[in-house]
């Protein structure tokens, strides 16, 4: 009968070794894919409410100038939403104010598609306000992103805060009365500076918006993303110079 002698302690300490080896791979595979898995799914949260408040903004600002009392036969440079500070205003490069026609229709029983005013619960506006996205939804007639009542737009992914870091509207002016001399994407400023527009003649002028939206995770900075969008307005400023 052959003698069993068993493992000796330095084959033990080595199985043990690899052993733990091994079981640290395994260990390290599973955390890295969990927090490939994490990250991913932040990402996304991310991505998907950043979205939804580009997509608010663009759709909104897409309606600035629109006036219920457009009508034929009707001087569309009257058009009291496109007039001094109803107009489209961006005092800074993170805050936007415009207004438009909500529907109400009557400022103190005056119905303002006839007198030229503006409800106040009808002017808007977005800005950047202490790492979240703020909307206007009363103001008043002045030009001032202090002025009315803003709320902060409710960003949330997954449980986690989201800290927005840039929000910037870049303005393009576009001015129809263009002439020959001019390029087409010229304000009407210039082309009267350049005499092509004088003094009592009807203008129109397009508007068009360039968003930056930037945010991350307020615990986690590296998770981040920047979307951009364009706005065309769909009413056009008509004014007499």
């Amino acid at each position: 009968m052959k003698k069993q002698t068993g493992f000796t302690l330095i084959e033990i300490m080595i199985a043990l070794v690899l052993g733990l080896i091994v079981l640290s791979a395994t260990i390290g595979i599973y955390i890295s894919t969990v927090k490939g898995s994490t990250d991913t799914i932040n990402s996304a949260r991310l991505n998907h409410d950043l979205e939804s408040v580009m997509s608010l903004m663009v759709n909104d600002l897409r309606r600035a100038g629109y006036w219920g009392g457009a009508k034929e036969g009707v001087d569309s440079s009257t058009n009291p939403f496109t007039i001094g500070t109803a107009n489209i205003q961006s005092p800074s490069a993170s805050c936007i104010l415009y207004t438009y026609d909500g529907g109400s229709g009557v400022t103190s029983g005056v119905n303002h598609d006839s007198s030229g005013l503006v409800d106040a619960d009808e002017y808007y506006g977005f800005q950047l306000t202490g790492g979240a996205v703020t909307m206007r939804t009363t103001g008043t007639t002045t030009a001032n992103c202090a002025d009315g009542n803003w709320e902060t737009m409710t960003i949330d992914s997954g449980g986690q805060s989201i800290n927005i870091t840039t929000l910037t509207f870049t303005i393009a002016y576009k001015c129809l009365n263009v002439s020959t001399a001019l390029s087409y994407d010229s304000t009407c400023a210039q082309v009267a500076t350049a005499g092509n527009l004088v003094t009592g003649e009807k203008a129109s002028e397009s508007r068009q918006f360039n968003i930056v939206l930037t945010g991350q995770l307020a615990n986690d900075a590296t998770v981040t993303k920047t979307l951009t969008g364009t706005v065309k307005v769909r009413n056009d400023r008509i004014f007499t110079q």
